[in-house]
């Protein structure tokens, strides 16, 4: 049974240009795997608000000397790399222990 409805022919239409469409697009090609050293996990970190405007000047920061716009994992990944491992550290964590009145 053939449609006459200008609707049908239209849908018919529209179904022959995806089609041919979907046939002219070139496949890509899978891509490999990443190696192990270049994969990372994924972690949930909790902030409070004051290491939040802490982590707002360090984006600002970046974006005003290198004109880019940095994610909060990018920050993130700078303070670890940057992190002394020394006894600063000890006396940072006791003094965000003490800013957000939790225990460690």
């Amino acid at each position: 049974m053939k449609s006459t409805t200008l609707q049908d022919k239209l849908a018919q239409s529209l179904d022959r240009a995806n089609t041919e469409e979907t046939k002219s697009r070139p496949r890509q090609k899978a891509l490999a795997p990443l190696p192990p050293e270049k994969r990372c996990t994924k972690i949930s970190v909790s902030l409070f608000g004051e290491d939040m405007k802490r982590v707002a000047a360090l984006r600002a920061y970046i974006l005003g000397a290198r004109g880019v716009s940095i994610s909060t994992s990018q920050v993130i990944k700078i303070a670890l790399r940057t992190a002394p491992q020394s006894l600063e550290l000890c006396k940072a964590l006791d003094a965000a222990a003490a800013e957000d009145g939790r225990k460690w």
